[in-house]
Order: C-alpha cells, then structure tokens, then sequence
C-alpha cells in the first residue's frame, strides 16, 4: 500500500498542513467580513441644543448645534395652558417629526406657511408612538403670575419608517418660557 507522502519528512507534511490551513482560514475571514454589511442603517444622533425654538404657539422645535438635524413637535391650543401637568398622546395632530438637512436651516424655517425648497431635508421619520408631558409652573412676580415655564419631556418616543425603528423610553425635549 503507497501512501502519498510518506518518503516525505514529518516537517515537511507537517508545513504543508499548515500552509493549507492557512489558506482555509483566509478564505473563511474572507467570506465572513465580506458578509458583514450593515447597509445604509444610519442610527440618528438626537444630540441637540438646549435651546427649544417656538414658531406661533404650537410649533416647537430643538435643533443640532450645526442647526441640520431638528426634532419637531406639533402641539394642540390646549397645550400651553394654565394646567399643572398635560399628557398628550402622538396622534394626527400631535405629532414629533425628526428631520436631518443637507444644510442648516434659519430660525424661520418652521415658521412659513410654505416651507422653503433649501436646505433639502435627508431623512424624515415621524413618530408613530409615544406622549407628550408638559409640566406647567407659574411665574411669579411680586404674588402675580406673570407667565409660565413649561418643561416638556416626552415618554416612550417610538419612530419607525418601515426599515428603521427607533425608540426613546424618557427624551427631555427642553423648557419654554412663555410670558402672558
């Protein structure tokens, strides 16, 4: 019985082996970072200013500090009232809208009736759950309220487009001053 290799030294079938392993194993982590594709999943940021931006009453709106990257609430008249605390649920007319623009955007872009062509907005995901907390506290000046603060948070914050979801248990969206 001839057996292959077998005039051959233990070294040499031993280095041989281990040539043809390592051709196996950069084959295998060839196919397998190559398989490694994530797509154009992009999670959004959500690191925006302090600074809650108001256009009319009902039309709030934090923004990126490069002012490309906004989270848009849209809020009944009832909103802003004199009650303590107020939980709205995202409906159709309540709404949070997450844009993110080619470009910065003015102060006055939410504030037109029709919006402006420019900047382009990149990606759009609406919220399809979630509520709005307001919390309410007077301004008082000299035993009379002059205004209110309104810290606004929002629980469950659930965006999802059908190839994305993203979700939020507790986002602080800011406090507005408004005074009467």
């Amino acid at each position: 019985m001839v057996s292959i290799g077998a005039d051959l030294p233990k070294t040499v079938i031993f280095a041989l082996k281990l040539n043809l392993m390592k051709k196996i194993l950069i084959l295998f982590l060839a196919f397998t970072l190559n398989a490694c594709n994530d797509g154009d999943f992009d999670v959004p940021v959500f690191e925006f200013t302090e600074k809650v931006n108001v256009c009319g009453k009902y039309v709030l709106y934090i923004a990126s500090t490069k002012n490309t990257e906004v989270l848009v609430l849209t809020l009944p008249s009832t909103a802003l009232g004199t009650a303590p605390t107020v939980a709205l649920p995202i409906s159709a007319t309540v709404t949070a809208t997450y844009r993110i623009f080619d470009k910065g955007i003015t102060a006055t872009y939410f504030c037109q009736d029709i919006p402006p062509l420019e900047p382009k907005i990149i990606k759009e995901l609406k919220a399809d759950g979630g509520t709005i907390n307001i919390a309410a506290t007077e301004i008082l000046t000299n035993s009379v309220v002059t205004g209110y603060n309104y810290e606004i948070t929002i629980s469950n914050l659930s965006f999802n487009d059908g190839k994305e979801r993203v979700f939020f248990e507790s986002f602080n969206f800011g406090t507005i001053k408004i005074n009467n």
